[in-house]
């Protein structure tokens, strides 16, 4: 009698614990896709931006770069925010980082040395990467 109580329970464990390994690593899949879904759309809008600054002369129609408003850059924070909740500390400050020099090059109406910026989201490019696991 015994040994068929323990044989249930034993099975009704196994079951359990099946479940919770599964649930676990949909849990797993769905935060990757999460993150990577939060890198891609703030490479998007970063890359928009700041081809946006690049290609502006004197002879576009429009505002300059610098004279954009705070507001005209929330899409671009907002992604941040997307970033900083599901990266590392590490890539968070790297893309924040980037930002902060693509602000930079956009004072400078996008004719301002383009190295610290291009350094900036180099280096976010790469510890994004290492933390999706592509190589």
């Amino acid at each position: 009698m015994w040994s068929v109580v323990l044989g249930a329970l034993s099975a009704l464990a196994g079951v359990a614990l099946t479940q919770i390994m599964q649930g676990r690593r949909e849990a797993q899949g769905r935060f990757y896709d999460q993150r990577r879904e939060a890198h891609v759309e703030f490479l998007k809008i970063f890359e928009r931006y700041w081809g946006s600054a690049a290609r502006h002369t004197p002879y576009h129609e429009g505002p300059s770069p610098s004279d954009l408003e705070a507001d005209d850059f929330d899409v671009l924070y907002n992604q941040l925010l997307a970033v900083r909740i599901f990266a590392s500390a590490a890539t968070y400050r790297a893309a924040d980082k980037a930002t902060k020099e693509l602000m930079d090059f956009f004072r400078a109406d996008g004719k301002g040395d383009q190295g610290p910026l291009t350094s900036a989201f180099d280096d976010y490019m790469r510890l994004m990467r290492k933390e999706l696991g592509v190589k």
